[in-house]
């Protein structure tokens, strides 16, 4: 299906300076926390929105992860009716993007073009939001692409409203692909010492963080004390540490012992 050119819109000065801090400051998202603030920062002053649901994968076969962005407390049934993978609101949103050419949709219960979208219209003031307005990468094919909904817009969005998100989409796919890259990367960083932690430096860990000395746990494991010492130097230099205290409290954090670990 085509897609039909967006109105123009034009901006003054005062706008064109405030796109372009918008622009900068989503260059410097790389974490969860960084994209709320610009969200409920930058962003609001062009797209003002009290929920912002992002989500990626493919979108073409609606196979998507989804996570919200609110400046309030949002009930967990709306969560619910927003991103049930069956009926939700989200997966239907998106087929209705994909229907309409991929361009900017804009919903509204103060009418307009809404033809096919009543029942839409309908869920989403049942979930509080009046007004919304949705958008996703069109040219970003297979497992990275990703689509927003800005919901509970303070106004009836309109070619403005497109407009600018035509505009800011590149910066918020990038910056929500950045936030995900930086937290898997540090998921992979927070479980990588368990694989290169042996069975029995685990069993060695496990006893230090009770307490016992190097002589008790070699008693308990049935090895010799300088072998305990050696188990323990190894383990302090694979989790970066310089003492059995501060091992115990990365172990901690990073959940290394479990009793299956000590068979």
């Amino acid at each position: 299906m085509t897609t039909t050119p967006l109105p123009f819109v034009r901006l003054n000065a005062s706008d064109l300076e405030h796109l372009l801090i918008t622009i900068e400051r989503s260059l410097e998202v790389q974490t969860h926390a960084q994209f709320y603030l610009w969200a409920q920062g930058a962003l609001q002053g062009f797209i003002p929105h009290e929920a912002m649901w992002c989500a990626w994968g493919n979108v073409d076969t609606i196979q998507l992860r989804v996570q919200m962005f609110a400046r309030g407390v949002i009930a967990p049934r709306v969560e619910q009716q927003m991103t049930d993978p069956t009926d939700g609101i989200l997966p239907r949103l998106v087929d209705d993007w994909l229907r309409g050419g991929r361009a900017p949709r804009l919903i509204s219960s103060a009418g307009g073009d809404q033809m096919g979208r009543r029942q839409l219209i309908g869920d989403l003031k049942r979930c509080g939001f009046e007004h919304a307005a949705v958008h996703g990468v069109r040219e970003v094919q297979g497992d990275y692409g990703s689509f927003f909904v800005f919901a509970g817009l303070d106004r009836v969005p309109d070619h403005r409203t497109a407009y600018m998100l035509e505009l800011l989409m590149p910066h918020l796919h990038l910056a929500l692909h950045r936030m995900r890259q930086r937290e898997t990367h540090e998921a992979c960083a927070e479980v990588a010492p368990v694989t290169i932690l042996s069975k029995r430096e685990i069993q060695v860990l496990h006893w230090v963080r009770n307490g016992k000395t190097n002589t008790e746990i070699g008693q308990i494991l049935g090895i010799s004390p300088p072998t305990v010492k050696n188990h323990v130097q190894k383990i302090m230099r694979k989790l970066n540490v310089n003492n059995r205290a501060q091992a115990v409290g990365k172990s901690a954090t990073l959940r290394l012992v479990t009793h299956a670990d000590l068979g």
